[in-house]
């Protein structure tokens, strides 16, 4: 049965949410007409905006075309009003052509105009008086009724301008049919800047003034009729969910408190709403429970000593619990520091023989028994005979052998047994053990043992792999798949010198193996399941095979053993070996050539020449200069093959190779300048004789300043020639095929030029016969090869770098103290000979 006072909470909380609906519906509305009275003054500036854009638009319409045109087709003294005035125009347009005026009113009115129907009323008058008291007033808007009806009107001043003075001037000059029409009173005797009037727009906004008010009606009955039902939801769910839950609460209440002693606490539910009768029960409720903890308290105290007593035994247990872990950590301890098993046991028998009392701890070692050890003195004779017949027994049966004065506990692991150890007491008394405990320990040393074990076998393991990873005499890396280098062999390490480990892997081989980690060639080849095989072009120049053998086993996923060999000098002697190979057969060629194709061509070139001189006809002569330089052509390629043949024949010098080059140099000046370029000479002074005959050297410079001639911009050219001189060994994988200069050193010549350079993937392919990027008839590609034979038959070598510009670097033997007789040469026979030889015939 429901109390009469339930339900005052429930008219507390409607009423105060009835206030709280009634206050937001009004907020509401009263917003919505804000705004919507603001959209309804924006909407009506617009459209009046856009009537004045439409009206400014048509009056410039009349001045700049339709006003000119007319001019055009009529005399000069006429004045076709309905074309040619903006406000006649004007008015036509937005008064005469609107009769409905629902849309909107525009009039363009002033105080005293030439159209009658041009005259200002009373609310114009006023605006107009507003204009010409305040002439910075350039435009008015706001609401007024006009006919009975609420109009937002937008007014702006109009002023006359120098072109309006032709019809509001002097009468006399005006258009006759203004005149005519309007008379010469009204409308004239004005000024350029003068107020003429003003122009009037009214939007009418009473339609819309209603429908703003029958949108609010319309919402604030729809807002009202939701918060009603909103209202009767609320209403529901505060039934079921609060009053009937106090109620419920309440009823508790009633039911468990009915002994005469909580009279208090059900006196304090019919006082005041359902909430304050709670808080009052809920205060009288503490108050009870608080009288309740009194009286257990002193319950409790009686049973404080019992619990006292408990809590003795348990922190004995306790203690001997954390006695018995402490003693497993210290033999973890004695794992770590000890390096073998007699370190081992002399730091954990004293522990265990101190945990449990005992006066002598011993072990012995299975199966053998060959190794026992004891605590406190080294182990005798008696030690042994203190162990059981059995004792392998005991071991093998993994269980404690308790026995009056000594305990026998089997050291072993999971699947191998260790050994077995004894404690003895002097007194021949045995305490109070668990052989659980025991066991436990027993396995916990033998556990010990065992790792202690495989720690020595993987130490000397791993120092053997250590000896082998060290002995290996080319580099081995041990990368990271990021490219970080974590071990490296005394290979490596003397590869990079002052490099450790924790590097990049460029930072080891160099930039050019750092852009092959970034092009992913070598990164890739690091990450990759598969081993792999790369070269890579390291700074020196030096090349080096890489072997990666990627690591997918174990606990060394994503990295790689990369294994290195520097095959600089064996790419070397194999490109040596294939040049030497290509020379040689070409040589061959060259010397069969040499004598079948110089004769023919010598006599072509004469039977030319003596035709040029019997002919006359201009043509024939133009034709037979073309046999003439073709031959020469081909003569030229001939030579170079005779020169190639010739060049195992080249002499050994000695030679000043810096008087050489100074005479070089004046040979090829003219030639420079022609071409607007120079040569600079940087010459080592005192600079040994070299190995070589001048007549080799002249032919090796001759081929090396010619093709520097060619390859130089016009104009900008600069060709710089240097000498030095080079220790012995110096070049260890350089020249040294004949043995010549070995110990008594090499000079270097460098020759180099500002052109274009030489593009990477031609430089393999210079030395090659007949290879050349001239033009066609510019050059035969043989230069360069026979640079190349005449240097590996002087014991020299040539090297040469592409960019920027090109750049020979040539190395020469230095010439022994007791120069060599030269040799002598055949010259060929050239074509004066043959053509002597033919003209004798001719005779």
């Amino acid at each position: 049965m429901s109390h009469p006072l339930h339900g005052k909470i429930q008219h507390k909380f409607l009423l105060g949410l009835a206030c709280i609906f009634l206050l937001l519906g009004g907020v509401f509305l009263f917003s919505l007409n804000l705004h919507l009275r603001e959209m309804l003054h924006i909407e009506a500036e617009a459209k009046a905006e856009l009537v004045f854009s439409h009206v400014s638009s048509l009056q410039q319409y009349v001045r700049d075309t339709l006003r000119p045109s007319v001019r055009g087709h009529i005399p000069d003294e006429d004045f076709l009003l309905e074309a040619m005035s903006t406000s006649f125009v004007t008015r036509k347009v937005f008064v005469d052509l609107n009769a409905e005026r629902d849309q909107y009113l525009y009039r363009r009115v002033s105080v005293t105009p030439r159209n009658p129907a041009s005259q200002v009323n009373d609310l114009e008058r006023e605006l107009l008086r507003g204009f010409r008291d305040d002439r910075n007033l350039r435009t008015f808007h706001g609401y007024r009724v006009i006919d009975g009806v609420e109009h937002y009107i937008l007014a702006r001043p109009v002023y006359f301008e120098a072109d309006c003075m032709y019809c509001h001037g002097d009468p006399a000059d005006a258009p006759r049919v203004l005149i005519e029409r309007y008379g010469a009173v009204r409308g004239f005797g004005h000024k350029d800047g003068d107020l003429a009037g003003m122009d009037f727009v009214g939007m009418p906004v009473d339609r819309s003034v209603q429908q703003v008010r029958e949108a609010i009606t319309l919402f604030g009955g729809s807002f009202y009729a939701a918060a009603a039902g909103v209202f009767l939801l609320i209403v529901i769910f505060f039934n079921r969910l609060v009053v009937a839950n106090l109620r419920r609460l309440t009823g508790i209440f009633r039911q468990n408190f009915q002994s005469p002693g909580d009279r208090n606490i059900l006196n304090r539910l019919d006082e005041g709403d359902e909430i304050n009768s709670l808080m009052e029960a809920f205060g009288a409720f503490a108050t009870h429970l608080r009288e309740a903890r009194v009286k257990l308290e002193d319950y409790a105290a009686n049973l404080e000593d019992k619990v006292r007593e408990r809590t003795e035994d348990l922190s004995l247990e306790a203690a001997e619990h954390r006695t018995d872990v402490e003693l497993f950590v210290d033999l973890l301890g004695d794992l770590n520091c000890s390096q073998s098993h007699a370190e081992l046991l002399r730091g954990a028998l004293p522990r265990i023989a101190a945990r449990f009392g005992a006066s002598r701890a011993t072990y012995l070692c299975a199966p053998m028994g060959r190794e026992q050890y004891a605590w406190p003195t080294p182990p005798g004779p008696d030690d042994t005979a203190r162990m059981p017949e059995d004792w392998l027994n005991v071991v093998n049966a993994r269980q404690v052998r308790v026995e009056p004065g000594r305990v026998f506990v089997p050291v072993s692991t999971s699947d191998f047994s260790r050994g077995l150890m004894a404690l003895y007491w002097e007194d021949g008394r045995t305490p109070d053990l668990t052989p659980e405990v025991l066991l436990a320990l027993g396995q916990q040393l033998g556990i010990a043992i065992e790792n202690l074990d495989a720690i020595d076998a993987l130490l000397r393991q791993n120092r053997l792999l250590e000896l082998i990873f060290e002995g290996i005499s080319d580099p081995v890396l041990l990368v990271e798949e990021g490219g970080t280098v974590v071990l490296a062999n005394t290979s490596a390490r003397a590869l990079a010198d002052g490099v450790r480990p924790g590097a990049r892997i460029g930072v080891w081989l160099g930039s050019i193996s750092e852009k092959a980690l970034a092009d992913g060639g070598l990164a890739a080849a690091i990450a990759g399941r598969e081993p792999s095989n790369l070269e890579l072009e390291l700074p020196g120049p030096r090349v080096m095979a890489v072997s990666v053998y990627p690591l997918r086993d174990g606990g060394d996923m994503g990295r790689a053993v990369v294994y290195l060999r520097d095959t600089t000098l064996e790419k070397r002697v194999r490109a040596q070996m294939q040049q030497s190979e290509k020379l040689a057969a070409l040589g061959q060629l060259a010397a069969g050539l040499a004598h079948e194709i110089n004769n023919p061509l010598g006599v072509i070139n004469c039977y030319a020449q003596l035709l040029q001189k019997t002919q006359q006809d201009p043509q024939a002569q133009e034709d037979l200069e073309v046999i003439v330089q073709h031959t020469q052509k081909a003569r030229l390629v001939l030579q170079d093959l005779l020169g190639l043949a010739r060049a195992n024949r080249a002499l050994t010098g000695p030679s000043d190779l810096n008087a050489v080059l100074r005479d070089m140099a004046q040979i090829f000046r003219v030639q420079l300048e022609s071409a607007g370029a120079d040569i600079e000479l940087d010459l080592a002074p005192g600079l040994p004789r070299v190995a070589a005959d001048t007549t080799s050297l002249e032919q090796i410079l001759t081929n090396l300043l010619v093709n520097a001639i060619d390859a130089m911009p016009p104009g900008k050219g600069r060709v710089r020639v240097r000498t030095k001189t080079a220790e012995a060994g110096a070049n260890a994988d350089g020249p040294g095929d004949s043995g010549r200069g070995r110990g008594g050193g090499y000079v270097r010549l460098t020759v180099a030029d500002n052109g274009p350079g030489i593009p990477p993937g031609n430089l393999s392919q210079i030395f090659d016969p007949f290879f050349t990027t001239k033009e066609i008839g510019k050059g035969t590609g043989l230069g360069l090869t026979v640079v190349h034979e005449l240097l590996r038959d002087l014991g020299g070598m040539v090297e040469v770098t592409g960019a920027p510009g090109a750049t020979f670097v040539i190395t020469l033997p230095v010439a022994p103290e007791a120069p060599e007789e030269p040799e002598t040469q055949d010259a060929p026979a050239g074509d004066d000979a043959a053509c002597a030889r033919i003209e004798g015939d001719r005779a």
